[in-house]
């Protein structure tokens, strides 16, 4: 019987440190100062949005179902047209690079005046890094063919971390 008590106390131990580890995914991704976004508009320069600078820029809303989830859900945040404008970053292509290192260029073509946004959350709530989060650049997939293809795809950055103007 001392095995399992062992095993039983080894196993609450974990379940209280995965609970405790993704809490503070959770916190971090709701911090309103916390640093979400870094904006290169050249070598040398460089703009932080924090989520509030993020959130006070006007919203988008709008439902589609991803490649990377299950169902559809509500995806809400600021244009990535207007976050770029900030920066003077309009009409030029940008290295989107995400926390993992996947890093794309996203050339003019693929930023519409609407779409896509920077999500800041899903269903009405701030989302972590477990859920692709704190910020995805998402398109309206549904809405049309021209939301489908793989460069739509491939600029989808999740994990978003910064937006730099592309080397020529």
């Amino acid at each position: 019987m001392q095995p399992r008590i062992v095993l039983s106390r080894l196993a609450l131990c974990l379940a209280a440190i995965g609970f405790f580890l993704s809490a503070s995914h959770v916190a971090k991704a709701q911090d309103p100062s916390e640093v979400l976004l870094e904006l290169v508009p050249a070598e040398g320069m460089h703009i932080q949005l924090t989520r509030a600078e993020l959130e006070a820029l006007p919203q988008v809303e709008f439902e589609t179902r991803t490649n990377w989830t299950e169902g559809s859900a509500r995806y809400s945040g600021p244009r990535l047209s207007e976050v770029l404008a900030l920066a003077g970053l309009s009409d030029v292509a940008v290295l989107a690079k995400a926390a993992n290192d996947y890093n794309v260029t996203v050339t003019p073509d693929l930023i519409g005046p609407e779409y896509p946004i920077i999500a800041l959350r899903i269903d009405g709530k701030p989302f972590g890094p477990r859920e692709l989060g704190p910020l995805w650049i998402i398109y309206p997939y549904d809405l049309g063919a021209e939301y489908r293809s793989e460069r739509v795809f491939a600029a989808s950055v999740w994990n978003l971390i910064s937006l730099a103007r592309a080397k020529d």
